[in-house]
This record gives C-alpha cells, sequence and structure tokens, in this order.
C-alpha cells in the first residue's frame, strides 16, 4: 500500500498509508446516501424543491446539502460520516488536520471533478442526479497520481489517509491533566529538559502513531527520548510517552502554582 512519509521536529518521520481508490469511493457512495436522504426528508416536510418554490427559501433549507463535505471535514478533523466509516481522513501534506482554508479549497475544487456534470445541470436543474457519477473524473486522478490526489487534494496541499483508530487519553494541550494533578506521582523529572515545543510534538507525534496504528513511530519516539533524556523504563512504549506526557503536565503545573 502506498505511503507518504512527512518529517518532524524530532527527526522521526511520520508514515501515512494513503486511503485506496475503493474506500474513498465507498466514503463518498455513504455521503451521499446521507445527503439524499435529508433531501428527501427535508422535501416531504417543507415541500419545497429545487424546481419549485422560493429560490432563497431552497437556498437556506439544502444548505447543509451543498455545504456538507465542507462542514464536516472542517468541524470534525477531515472526516465526514462516510470516511468516519470506513477510517480514512483528510489531513495536511505536513500530517496536520486540514484548515479551514483547505477544507474550503476542497469543497470548491469539487467543481473540478464535476465540470461535465455542472454543465448538465446548468441546462436543467433535474440533471442534478447525475452528479453521483463524478467520482468517475475525480476517480482517476486518483489513481493516476502519485500521492492519489484528485484536484482539491492538489490546489488545498492535502493527502486522504488510512486511519485505524484506537482510543488515546491525550486531550487537545499539553496541560490537559491541570484537573487530575491531585495525588499524582511523577516518575521521569528528565521530562522537564524538553521544551513545550519538544512536548508538543511529541503529543503530536504520539496521537498520529496511535491514530493510524503506527506501532514503529511510537517506538522510534520512545527510544528516541529515552536516549537523549537518559531515562531507563521497561514499560510500554505507549505507556512510557503517556507516563512522560503526565509527568510534564504535573511539574508544569506546579511551577505555575
Amino acid at each position: 500500500m502506498k505511503a507518504i512519509f512527512v518529517p518532524t521536529y524530532l527527526n522521526i518521520d511520520l508514515r501515512f498509508e494513503l486511503a485506496q481508490v475503493g474506500a474513498r469511493f465507498g466514503a463518498y457512495i455513504i455521503d451521499w446516501i446521507i445527503k439524499w436522504l435529508y433531501l428527501v426528508i427535508v422535501s416531504s416536510i417543507t415541500n419545497v424543491t429545487f424546481l419549485y418554490g422560493s429560490v432563497l427559501i431552497s437556498f437556506f433549507i439544502y444548505m447543509p446539502f451543498i455545504f456538507y463535505s465542507f462542514l464536516f471535514e472542517w468541524l470534525n478533523k477531515g472526516q465526514s460520516v462516510g470516511k468516519s466509516i470506513v477510517k480514512i481522513r483528510v489531513v495536511g501534506a505536513d500530517g496536520n488536520y486540514p484548515s479551514v482554508y483547505q477544507c474550503a479549497t476542497r469543497w470548491l475544487f469539487l467543481g473540478a471533478d464535476m465540470w461535465l456534470i455542472w454543465l448538465f445541470v446548468f441546462i436543467h436543474p433535474a440533471f442534478y442526479f447525475l452528479a453521483i457519477f463524478s467520482p468517475l473524473i475525480g476517480g482517476l486522478l486518483i489513481i493516476f497520481s502519485d500521492k492519489h490526489q484528485r484536484f482539491g487534494d492538489i490546489a488545498a496541499n492535502t493527502v486522504v489517509i488510512n486511519t485505524k483508530q484506537k482510543e488515546i487519553y491525550i486531550e487537545d494541550t499539553i496541560y490537559a491533566y491541570a484537573t487530575k494533578s491531585k495525588g499524582y506521582e511523577p516518575k521521569y523529572p528528565e521530562i522537564m529538559r524538553l521544551s513545550d515545543k519538544e512536548v508538543n510534538q511529541v503529543k503530536f507525534l504520539l496521537e498520529r502513531g496511535s491514530e493510524t496504528f503506527n506501532p514503529e513511530v511510537v517506538h522510534k519516539l520512545a527510544a528516541h527520548l529515552k536516549n537523549i533524556l537518559k531515562i531507563e523504563s521497561n514499560d510500554d512504549d505507549h505507556e512510557f510517552l503517556k507516563q512522560l506526557l503526565n509527568d510534564y503536565n504535573y511539574y508544569a503545573i506546579n511551577e505555575i502554582r
């Protein structure tokens, strides 16, 4: 399976497996089923369609349908419902979650994959159902491009990767354990030799290695930190790194106090 490697601040490359066409097509179909169910339900309730009724009312009613991909990928860290089900995710070429700009660019360039379909829609809105066949255009780009990118990915500098998610108990910031510090006993005071930037990079690498179920990244990171901090530990690599982050938060919080 094709993969890309993203260099990081700690000189450990993150490996991301690129999503295959089949997975992306499956996510696309699931998302379209959800969008069409929304259309059916809303149309039956409001009796408003694209062909009849107020244009302004129709626009607001169908906004969730129109902006579905953009909103989900932006608010759900690169995953629509379909992508979440088939376990793939949009990420920036640097391995980070996509920004609002990148999500908007991908959404805008959906039209580039669908240019022929839009010609039919321009002739008559009834042809809108043909949009479901647009993967035939985007699919060819994904197959033959070096990083399995369609027009939107190339313009936004994003890729779609496979994820095998597992629960990780690391929150959004390195100070997430502030409320758990009472009674906590740290093990590795050596962690304070790292800067905030370095600790955040450790957190980032641990999250990505766990999220993509890549034990090699986690192992390399643990070995690297044991070497530079001169720590000896028989703990599991994942638990060792979590302990380091917990300890850093404990010491940092108590310094502030």
